[in-house]
């Protein structure tokens, strides 16, 4: 007859899973910090950082001039700015990118009477060639108090989480529970 297979004692076993539990965690929080330090600039886009007047602003009176801040260096072959009235008429001019500060890019506008304003960006960032998009509005009230919220955000195609990040939870969740799940049920009973 044959020999049954020689076991390990269930110190080392349970020392090889804990080492294999380890291994596993690390290199899943290596490649999360690896991808929020390094892939999140090359995918960041030349998005919204902040604009004058800022989103959601309600201004006494029309601005001549509309600027927005991105994150990235924008490159003005393909990128552009248009300001629209409440009849969704334009009231811009042409956008020009800053030359001093390539993440600036402004436009001036003539205010025709409209209440609120809308402004629509498109970029193409001249770091990574990338494109973005988004709007935001600003409103005009004589009567108000000129106010900005230090708080305001403008839409983008941007989520609130970017999409590599919820793709490394999706598959380190799994490992890191299976691999748990594994621990616990070779855990020797008592």
């Amino acid at each position: 007859m044959g020999k049954c297979p020689r076991r390990a004692p269930a110190g080392r076993a349970r020392e090889r899973i804990t080492t294999q539990i380890t291994t596993m965690t690390t290199l899943c929080l290596a490649a999360i910090l690896a991808f929020a330090f390094g892939a999140g600039t090359a995918s960041a886009h030349a998005s919204y950082v902040s604009s004058d007047p800022a989103a959601n602003a309600v201004l006494k009176s029309a601005p001549s001039l509309v600027t927005i801040h991105f994150l990235e260096n924008v490159d003005l072959n393909g990128s552009g700015i248009v300001i629209y009235d409440t009849k969704h008429q334009p009231v811009s001019r042409t956008a020009q990118v800053d030359r001093a500060n390539l993440k600036t890019m402004t436009v001036p506008m003539t205010g025709d009477g409209s209440e609120t304003y809308l402004v629509e960006w498109h970029t193409v960032s001249l770091d990574d060639g990338d494109p973005d998009i988004g709007a935001f509005t600003f409103t005009v009230n004589p009567k108000a108090t000129t106010t900005t919220s230090a708080h305001t955000t403008a839409a983008s195609s941007g989520g609130a989480t970017p999409t590599w990040l919820a793709i490394i939870i999706g598959i380190a969740g799994p490992i890191i529970g299976g691999s748990g799940g594994v621990f616990l049920a070779r855990r020797p009973r008592m």
